[in-house]
């Protein structure tokens, strides 16, 4: 029996899985036959088909995909994930200096000014001296630190180079005024300006702020350009002598700025200034300036 192309190729097909005898029941053609009664031979028993072997080998492993590219480019890698970065310990924080407690009085001041290290000066002084003159007055005189005999003196404005200053003050009529210093050490070499800054001037103003509130001054009159400066701050210009004899406020107290009392033994011709500004203290003083 010859058969059609399809069907001899399904009968290669199972030869070839193994099954040599195939059996059609139904003889296939392109066109199908009417059917017919004719009785039809009964099929030859058959032995079951003989299944292929099963592998238990384990099937190899799918590749990860790989992400496509057009054509003629290189094909580009899954993206990885970034290994995570190790985080640096964290910095200490560097430690804080104490502030300055309040006072109760002129000796617990001067008792925590010999003892304070909060800056430079109290590694480079060559003494310590917070204040000078009465413990309290009608107004105070703010200077940059002790000079010449204070230390052997004992107080700020003690020794001779301040006479001409104190002189003029009791011609004005004002009394011995109460002495504050910005710095309560004394350097121990005033001409070295690096250690006298804004730096140091803010870690001691609790000394010499609070020396003023506890002379209760109404007034106070600073002496020179560097003692201006430190005081108002760097946000408060100073431009000198322009700005010498002008009010401004020094912590809610009225201030006058002049000329220091060496500058003044030297230069004859500043004592007109140094007057006039003594007056305006003393009508500070007086609620007529």
């Amino acid at each position: 029996m010859s058969l059609s192309e399809p069907i001899a190729r399904w009968v290669r097909y199972q030869q070839e899985l193994g099954i040599d005898e195939v059996i059609l029941d139904v003889p296939f053609s392109s066109v199908a036959p009417a059917p017919t009664t004719a009785a039809r031979r009964p099929a030859a028993p058959t032995a079951p088909p003989v299944r292929p072997p099963v592998s238990t080998a384990r099937p190899a492993p799918i590749p990860p995909p790989v992400a496509t590219t057009p054509s003629g480019a290189f094909p580009r890698p899954t993206p990885q994930p970034a290994p995570r970065a190790s985080v640096p310990p964290p910095i200490p924080a560097p430690p804080s200096r104490s502030a300055i407690p309040t006072f109760a009085n002129l000796q617990e001041l001067s008792d925590h000014a010999r003892s304070c290290t909060r800056c430079v000066l109290s590694r480079r002084r060559r003494s310590v001296l917070a204040s000078g003159g009465p413990e309290t007055s009608s107004w105070a005189v703010l200077t940059l630190y002790a000079w010449g005999e204070d230390a052997d003196r004992g107080g700020v404005l003690a020794g001779d180079y301040a006479k001409g200053l104190l002189e003029l003050a009791a011609e004005a009529g004002l009394p011995q005024p109460a002495v504050a210093a910005i710095f309560a050490c004394t350097p121990d070499d005033p001409a070295d300006t690096t250690i006298q800054g804004f730096t140091e001037a803010v870690r001691c103003r609790g000394h010499w702020l609070q020396r003023l509130k506890l002379s209760k001054a109404r007034a106070v009159l600073v002496l020179d350009h560097k003692a201006t400066q430190l005081a108002r701050g760097p946000q408060g210009s100073v431009a000198w002598p322009a700005f010498r004899g002008e009010r401004w406020e020094l912590d809610g107290i009225p201030a006058i700025s002049t000329h220091h009392p060496t500058r003044l033994a030297r230069q004859a011709a500043l004592e007109p200034d140094v007057r006039a500004d003594l007056e305006r203290i003393r009508l500070i003083l007086e609620g007529r300036s």
